[in-house]
């Protein structure tokens, strides 16, 4: 009889369908998955079906999902009024390619909820909501250059794929021109600051000031340990902006999380320009760029001056799905799914706390990050020095005790998640720090 000694031996043990099929795909596809976030070692388990909050997979293993396809599933897995508006468009055409009473109806739905979005258009990715959202800027001001911040990621587009996922090189105050974050990108004018630093942002306004056409930023990084933008920081950027004569975009496409009219309703702030995504969609292609009306106007007319087209922009079964969706996370719904998160967030630092192991947890609304360190995280640099090794370990430990967050420390909770499931990740996390306490 075979004795499982370790979390790794236990995940392989329990997923033996799943290594096989991924050996199998990485003969046909590089790295074994189109999506690389969805890769991970020893190689990512796959998936038979889903429901509520619980993932199983090929083998039978549930896993309590709080992952939700990277933040885009506000209810979790088939949602029924969800699912029912997408089968009643798909039973009428999966995209039947003409014009659709649900794109006006669904953008005045979101005109309500969004301050910012005076007009909007839909686009199918968050990739090319940002993408799009920046040629509007760049047609309004008569500029080329864009001013982004380290550790900030907007999507695949070439002027953004820019310095995420790489080390922090930056010092306090200082700006520089961008690095690309993958081989094979063309040369751009993106310029990089520092996330929460304002003199890295007079910094660049000082050098580049005359030729930014938009600073593009997250209220919160979505991919970097959700560290909230502070105050002081937002003001500077629209100071700054205003001054240069340059536009502000809010990248909202994980923030509309934060609460039911996305971080700039809740805090106040009104952008020139707006990137919506993920939860709006309710689990399908779906994502949106608003704004300004006298800005929109670009988009106008027989020839308009910035021309948006996309074979699967706007399809009925989408904009369907994500209304559903929406209509559910009402003001009522994000108050129960914040309360319960930040039940949550307080007890991961208690139970870390407990087991004499340094943490810092971010989160707003419906999300929360961990990281393993004990200086509080509010820079991407911060975020960058935590240990990466040990959570790595944490986490494998959870994925057997049936618990799935991301690779980098990031969950979230859906409708679907309830106070039992809050209890069960705490266990989990519980004993997966004693099962690692010996590799600190």
């Amino acid at each position: 009889m075979t004795i499982v000694t370790s979390a790794l031996e236990l995940y392989e043990s329990r997923t033996p369908t799943s290594r096989r099929l991924f050996d199998e795909a990485r003969a046909l596809i590089p790295g074994g998955v189109s999506r690389a976030t969805l890769a991970f070692e020893p190689y990512p388990f796959y998936a038979a079906a889903a429901s509520g909050a619980t993932i199983t997979d090929v083998d039978g293993n549930d896993y309590l999902d709080l992952v939700n396809n990277y933040t885009s599933l506000p209810h979790g897995h088939g949602h029924a009024a969800t699912t029912r508006a997408a089968v009643e468009q798909l039973s009428v055409s999966s995209a039947i390619g003409t014009a659709h009473a649900l794109e006006a109806d669904y953008a005045r739905e979101l005109r309500q909820r969004i301050p910012a979005a005076q007009r909007l258009h839909f686009t199918t990715t968050g990739s090319e909501a940002v993408a799009f959202a920046v040629r509007l800027a760049r047609a309004a001001t008569g500029r080329t250059r864009v001013l982004k911040f380290e550790g900030g990621f907007h999507g695949s587009h070439n002027e953004l794929y820019q310095d995420i996922a790489v080390l922090p090189e930056l010092s306090p105050g200082a700006a520089q021109p961008a690095r690309p974050a993958s081989a094979g990108l063309e040369p751009t004018g993106t310029i990089t600051a520092v996330y929460n630093d304002l003199d890295s942002v007079r910094a660049a306004f000082a050098q580049w000031g005359q030729e930014i056409a938009v600073v593009v930023v997250e209220p919160f990084l979505g991919n970097g340990a959700l560290i909230a933008a502070e105050s002081d920081f937002l003001d500077v950027v629209f100071e700054c902006a205003a001054a240069a004569g340059a536009l502000v975009l809010f990248d909202e496409i994980q923030s509309l999380r934060a609460d039911y009219s996305g971080a700039q309703g809740r805090w106040g702030y009104r952008p020139d320009l707006v990137a919506l995504g993920k939860i709006m969609g309710g689990g399908h292609a779906l994502a949106a760029f608003g704004g300004r009306a006298d800005l929109f106007g670009a988009l106008e007319g027989a020839s308009p001056a910035v021309l948006q087209t996309g074979t699967f922009t706007a399809t009925p079964m989408a904009l369907a799905a994500g209304r559903a969706a929406m209509a559910e996370l009402d003001r009522s719904a994000y108050s129960v799914l914040e309360r319960r998160t930040e039940r949550l967030r307080e007890g991961i630092r208690a139970t870390f706390a407990a087991a004499g192991v340094p943490v810092h947890v971010n989160g707003l609304g419906s999300m929360f990050n961990i990281s393993i360190t004990e200086e509080e995280v509010r820079s991407y640099r911060a975020y960058r020095a935590a240990d990466a090794t040990l959570f790595s370990a944490l986490r494998l430990e959870m994925l057997v005790r049936g618990v799935l967050v991301m690779p980098r420390g990031t969950g979230c909770l859906s409708t679907a998640v309830t106070e039992n499931d809050v209890d069960r990740v705490l266990v989990a996390l519980e004993e997966g720090l004693a099962a690692v306490a010996g590799k600190r």
